[in-house]
């Protein structure tokens, strides 16, 4: 990909264009700035003639990215985080910092840690925004491209680029009504295969662990509903026979009067934080890698 001269362009013009590529809208970048749509479009042009591209084009009410604005946007968001560094001072005050932190993760992570993470960030450092985006299959190229500045999940992957810390383990259960048949003994495999499940098909493609299990290669279970999510799925399985595979945390958590049953396998996995070489150094990065570390403790430990 073709690299630009950064000189040209001032931190001010980087961040309006950021804006712009986020919101979708000048007027809504004009807001969140708070300039005038006038300022902004005059920024937008100073960076066209920079560029020599005309990085955004009109796209109903708003403006559509170029595909030269898709290529350079990781490039401008690392620079923009590095120069957001270098005005942080050498020692790190929580209370005082002001800055955002962009943190990729999906559903079992937004439910199980954030909730008390952002407790705990709100509490000891009120101005540090926190931005959480879906990672679904991509998390680990999301960090390498810089659109993300950590990543929860349980996919191991080895990139020399990256860091990472185990936070804690969980494994896989079935969830059930208290009234289901299956609730009442322990479960055989003939019997998990044959009864009624209820599935989440989450969004990117992303498979629920246990279904790599060896006692479920090659088996198609018996899908008798699909969600999109497990966030409103027990007021309808409470009055039916449909089960549910999984993480016992996640269970623990949602699962209210649901009965929780141990499935005739074993499937457990470790949850990692990952980061990238750009905010490994930072002090302030260092701080929030510490309040996820802490807050799973804290879960693991109150198990």
């Amino acid at each position: 990909m073709e690299k630009f001269d950064y000189s040209t362009l001032s931190f001010k013009s980087l961040r309006t264009l950021k804006l712009i590529y986020e919101q979708g809208s000048l007027t809504a970048a004009a807001i969140e700035l708070g300039q005038n749509q006038p300022a902004v479009s005059y920024t937008l042009e100073q960076m066209r003639e920079a560029l020599h591209d005309p990085l955004f084009v009109r796209s109903g009410r708003g403006v559509s990215p170029t595909r030269r604005c898709h290529q350079i946007m990781p490039e401008i968001e690392n620079l923009l985080r590095g120069m957001s560094e270098l005005l942080q001072p050498e020692e790190f005050e929580p209370a005082n910092a002001d800055l955002d932190v962009t943190l990729s993760c999906n559903q079992y992570e937004l439910q199980v840690i954030v909730p008390e993470l952002v407790q705990r960030i709100s509490r000891l450092a009120p101005n540090i925004r926190m931005i959480f985006i879906q990672s679904h299959l991509s998390g680990h190229q999301q960090l390498q491209r810089g659109q993300c500045d950590l990543l929860l999940s349980p996919v191991l992957q080895d990139y020399e680029a990256l860091y990472q810390r185990a936070l804690f383990q969980d494994r896989y259960v079935c969830l059930m009504s208290a009234e289901h048949p299956l609730a009442r003994r322990q479960i055989s495999l003939e019997e998990y295969i044959q009864a009624r499940h209820l599935e989440v098909r989450y969004e990117g493609g992303w498979k629920p662990l246990y279904l790599n299990t060896p006692e479920l290669q090659g088996v198609n279970l018996n899908v008798g509903l699909r969600l999109p999510s497990v966030s409103s799925f027990i007021p309808t399985i409470a009055n039916t026979g449909l089960i549910m595979t999984l993480p016992e945390r996640l269970a623990r958590l949602i699962g209210g009067p649901m009965q929780i049953k141990d499935p005739p396998f074993s499937c457990r996995f470790e949850l990692n934080l990952y980061w990238n070489k750009i905010t490994h150094h930072s002090k302030a990065h260092q701080w929030i890698r510490e309040q996820i570390i802490n807050t799973c403790t804290r879960l693991d430990t109150t198990e």
